[in-house]
């Protein structure tokens, strides 16, 4: 039991892309104490299989788009969609125990891009269920641009903001942390790989980028949506029907720096702030339509070009429509006096209503808290 040493750490040396188009990538397996680790499971215990992704970040673009697609159709209908896909049947060429050479069967565009910023992921699991110590899973990333210059990779959300949460809890894989499709998933680098604008659920239409539907989901029960009778759902991986529905986020959903930490040393970690999208943002607002205008005070976006002229980082007053504004919690509002705190009131007792305040002729604006909008006091003039 000693010898077979549990556990699955995969790392890449080197990722190349040939002038046919053909992409290599160099990757290590080993054990938690470093020894290599046998690929087929005859020189050390259990084999392991590992799956591969590659993508890039097209110029002018900020996401990810993968190289490998596949048409998925739904499970009831004749619906269909376009998501990211893994390679298959490639080739392994074997450089010494632990270390191997996948090549991978699909070739890129003789016109590929060699200044943007390129993605191989890998993921994989080892088998150790013949010694009743289960299965092991393991991801990884590698970054390279073509032309030798540095990589500049979506980098927003890092993996400790999620476990922050997740990692209180065991996974499927009996390990603290993020673990999805079965639990070789385990990276937000290599989650954002797939999850981006070209994959969509073709049963609900709905999007499974990641900047939609991880605020969707974790909004839940209180998405627009929802509320109104409409169950947010995803039919996913091996067709499982996954309704969030009924999730409650354990704080208030505005906090928004829970997952958008601004110490999480992300380069982008506040994209949120400086670059909002009708895609972001909608990915919790589900109840406005951007083409129309309905919900979006009647104002129709067609593109994201003019998001940041209404909804800068933050404004001069709170509830505003910039971002900060707009998610201020109404019970930690700086409107709220100091000795009506919300430590210290009832909450079944609003404070004292204080008197409007003076304005033009004909109209008197009520000033009001937060939580008690007022509506506008029409006065004669005299």
């Amino acid at each position: 039991m000693e010898y077979v040493q549990p556990g699955l750490t995969i790392t890449v040396v080197s990722a190349k892309i040939a002038t046919d188009g053909t992409v290599t990538v160099d990757y290590k397996l080993v054990d938690p104490n470093g020894a290599p680790l046998d690929l087929a499971g005859v020189v050390t215990p259990g084999p392991i299989s590992v799956s591969f992704l590659i993508a890039n970040i097209p110029a002018g673009q900020t996401q990810f788009s993968s190289y490998i697609t596949r048409t998925v159709a739904a499970t009831t209908g004749s619906a269909t969609g376009t998501q990211a896909a893994g390679d298959s049947g490639g080739t392994t060429a074997t450089v010494a125990t632990g270390e191997y050479i996948y090549t991978f069967k699909t070739k890129l565009p003789t016109n590929d891009d060699p200044t943007t910023t390129h993605r191989v992921g890998l993921y994989g699991s080892r088998n150790l269920t013949v010694w009743d110590l289960g299965t092991d899973y393991a991801d990884t990333w590698f970054d390279w641009v073509p032309n030798g210059s540095t990589p500049n990779p979506r980098d927003i959300v890092r993996n400790q903001d999620c476990n922050a949460c997740h990692g209180s809890a065991a996974t499927v894989t009996g390990a603290n942390g993020l673990a999805a499709h079965g639990g070789s998933r385990r990276s937000v680098q290599v989650c954002i790989i797939c999850h981006q604008p070209q994959t969509v659920d073709p049963n609900t239409g709905n999007s499974l980028d990641m900047k939609v539907f991880i605020h969707s989901i974790h909004m839940g029960s209180s998405l627009p949506t929802v509320i109104a009778g409409k169950p947010y759902q995803i039919i996913g991986y091996q067709n499982s029907v996954n309704d969030f529905s009924g999730v409650v986020y354990p704080s208030d959903v505005r906090r928004c720096q829970t997952c958008h930490n601004p110490k999480n040393g992300a380069a982008q970690t506040n994209a949120w702030l400086t670059t909002p999208s009708r895609a972001a943002c909608g990915g919790c607002h589900t109840d406005v339509n951007f083409a129309t205008g309905l919900n979006h005070v009647n104002l129709p976006q067609v593109d994201d070009s003019q998001c940041s002229m209404c909804h800068i980082p933050q404004g001069e007053l709170e509830f505003d429509a910039s971002i900060m504004g707009a998610h201020v919690i109404p019970d930690q509002s700086t409107q709220i006096p100091a000795s009506t705190s919300s430590s210290k009131r009832s909450p079944m007792v609003p404070p004292e209503r204080p008197p409007p305040s003076p304005s033009p002729c004909g109209i008197t604006r009520a000033t009001a808290f937060p939580w008690e909008p007022l509506p506008l006091i029409r006065e004669p003039c005299p």
